[in-house]
Parts: structure tokens; sequence; C-alpha cells
């Protein structure tokens, strides 16, 4: 995302482009409109994908007939849980970067996306983790906050964030104030500046051993297509799979921990981590790693039945059956790639700092902050302005160092 022009550029035309890799660039794309400060593109895009994935029929983990007939690519490009109620809560900084009309609707979407997918993830059989997202109640928890009215939803929405995220310090400090009721101090407003740091979780193809879990799975998955078209309870025949091709997650190395955020020469403070998209991903790929292996293995017994099939079909047997079956199968392994395609230009975390500020034209400068806690780069001066009792919002996209700025249009205020 170093080159936002030329970045635009190359992810308009992959959004035009295969169908199996149209929506991976799309999403893509409205990361890139978002860091150029087009919020309206960005919200649009990210709207339409929205109803694009809630229109998709929810895919089982194992019994997916197109991936075990060829692999995991065929399928269509969907979200993980945790992606799917981050697009909802980008689609709220999107809103908040913007005219802010749409916000807290896009709050409540994201918490309504959760509690389905935590239902979900109490089923017994479902391999998808439990995952909690922090931002979309810390965002509501603002807005209400920002009526002077609603203090009491706003301390219940600080209070699930301190319970998402626990290592997130600043929620005692938003509780306690909206127990007291008091927005900001007269004569000052308050300023949110959420970053986007570091680059964010890629999956590339790896190999990894088979298991006793997933060759149970595979089992339990092959006698059901075999009971389904044999009619009998023939127990399938596993082949000796030591390993298979999987997507594992990787985080590319980066020295951005944090932005630092400075005021009339005095540190106001860091941003700190109100989600960490890595960990999520990390989590979801490892939780769901038993089908995945356990679909690779399923699709190796089918290859194989298909090729001894088309041996027997060709009047082939002996030495000339099992040199074609052994080149067949060989031959149709190599084809076989894990799904790797993912929300690429997401960032490692997403952190954010809260500062009362007085009323006026105020210059801050920002700075990004290695792990060590120092500043490796020149701080950034932005000029914002501040009403009285208002809420102001800052995105920083800083993928490596600070890459763009993009400050709300309007303000959130009663």
């Amino acid at each position: 995302m170093g080159d936002l022009e030329s970045a635009d550029k190359l992810l308009s035309e992959l959004a035009e482009g295969p169908k199996r890799t149209r929506h991976q660039s799309q999403l893509d794309l409205a990361m890139v409109e978002l860091a150029r400060g087009d919020v309206s593109a960005a919200e649009s895009r990210m709207r339409e994908l929205r109803d694009h994935f809630d229109a998709l029929p929810d895919t089982a983990p194992v019994n997916d007939a197109a991936s075990l007939a060829v692999d995991d690519r065929v399928r269509p490009f969907q979200l993980a849980g945790y992606e799917q109620v981050l697009l909802r809560s980008m689609l709220a900084i999107c809103s908040l970067a913007g005219d802010a009309t749409d916000a807290e609707a896009y709050c409540l979407q994201a918490q309504t996306r959760q509690a389905e997918l935590n239902r979900q993830a109490e089923d017994a059989d479902s391999p998808t983790p439990k995952q909690q997202l922090a931002l979309a109640p810390y965002l509501q928890g603002t807005l209400r906050e920002a009526t002077h009215q609603n203090y009491d939803d706003a301390e219940r929405a600080f209070r699930l964030v301190s319970s998402i995220q626990p290592e997130f310090a600043p929620a005692a400090d938003d509780i306690a104030r909206a127990n007291r009721g008091a927005h900001s101090a007269a004569g000052h407003g308050v300023l949110y500046v959420f970053a986007m740091v570091g680059h964010g979780p890629k999956l590339v193809e790896t190999v990894a051993p088979t298991t006793t879990t997933s060759l149970q799975i595979a089992s339990t998955l092959l006698r059901s297509i075999h009971n389904h078209e044999q009619g009998d309870d023939d127990e399938p025949v596993l082949p000796n799979v030591v390993s298979v091709k999987v997507p594992q997650v990787e985080i590319p190395p980066c020295d951005l921990a944090a932005i630092g955020v400075s005021f009339g020469g005095q540190l106001l403070g860091a941003t700190q981590t109100i989600t960490d998209i890595g960990q999520l991903a990390a989590e979801k790929v490892e939780a769901e790693m038993p089908w995945t292996i356990a679909r690779a293995v399923a699709r190796r017994v089918l290859k194989e039945a298909s090729v001894v099939a088309t041996a027997q079909s060709l009047g082939l047997s002996g030495n000339a059956a099992a040199a074609f079956e052994f080149a067949a199968i060989n031959a149709w392994s190599a084809t076989e790639k894990a799904d790797t395609r993912c929300w690429g230009l997401l960032p490692r975390e997403i952190q954010v700092l809260r500062a009362e500020l007085p009323v006026g034209t105020q210059e801050i400068q920002l700075s990004p902050l290695a792990f060590t806690g120092q500043s490796f780069a020149p701080p950034q001066r932005h000029s914002v302005t501040i009403e009285d009792g208002r809420n102001h919002y800052l995105v920083v996209i800083a993928p490596e160092q600070i890459l763009s700025v993009v400050p709300s249009t309007t303000s959130t205020s009663p």
C-alpha cells in the first residue's frame, strides 16, 4: 500500500477479473479507497460486499462437494466469521470519517452478526472457534456517550469491551467516565485516533501432517458419501496419506508498534489495541485445521477411486494398471493447492486513542512508534477543529509507517 495510486489501479483491474478472486480484490480495493480518503467509495463498496457475502449459502466445513472433487479453491470465496463482523465495523469507521449518518446502525449490525456467529459456534459439531471483537461495541459506546444522554448505554458498551479485550486498559476510564455521566470537560471536545497498524495476516500454502482427529473426520465423511451412493455399510479405506497442503497464517514482520499522539509539545499517549486481527486469523485457522486436513484426505480417496475406475474402463490390469494409477494420482495431487484467498489488506491490529482537546483549531503530531516506545520517523502534523462536547475522528493508515491520515468531515454530537 505504499503507492496508493498504483494499488488502486491494479486492484480496480483485479476487481473486474476472474470470479474466483474478484471479491477478494474488491475488499482490498475498499481499503485502498479508505486510505486515499475516498470514504464514500469505500463505504459503498463495503456495503455491496456485505450484501454479497450475506447472500452466499453457509458452507459446511467438510462435506462440500465442489471442494472434494477438486480443491478448496473452487468454493465461493467467503469471509471468516470475524471478518464478517469486522466488515460491518469498518463500515462504521467509514461512516464516522464521512457524514456519520449510519455509523450506529453499522455497529448494531456488527454486534447482531457477532451474536449469530456465537450461537453457531456453540454447536458441538462446529469447528469454528467463538471469537469476540471489541471494535463495534467500543464505537457504539463512543456514539452513545456523545449524545450526552445515553450514558447507561455507553457504560454497558464499554463494559462489554473490557470483557472482550481485558488488555485494553483505557476501558476502565471509559466505564468510569460514562458512570459519572460526563462526556468531556467544559470547553473541550474529544478526538478519537483510530490506527490501522502493521501488515495484516495473509494465508500461505504449507504442508501439514495428518492427525488421528483429521483421519477420523475424513473417515466419517467418506462413510457418509459411500453409504449415500452405494447404500451399504462398507467402511471406506483411507490411503496412507502422511501430509497434505493447507493454508497457514503468516503475519509479515513490521517494526511499527503503535502511533504516538502529541499536543502542545506533550505526548498524550499511544494508540492501544482494540482488535488484534492477526491473533483472530491464527485462532480461526488453527481451530479449523483438522477439518481442512480431513477434506484433503477425503479428496485423495475420491480421486484414487476415480483413477482406478478409469483404469478399469480402459481395460488396464497388472503392471500397466499400476503404472497408470501411480502416474495419474501423482499428477492430480500435484495440481492441488491450498486455498490462500483472504482479505489481504487488513491491518495487523486496529488501535485507538481518546484525547480531550480544547475548543478551536488545534495542531496534533502523529509519530510511528517502535516496540521500544521510540519514534523512528519524524512526526506528521495535522490540524483538527474541536467543538465543545463533540466527538471528532482521525483514521490513520500505517502498514509500516504513517501512510495516510483521514480526518472526519463532521462530528458526532447531541
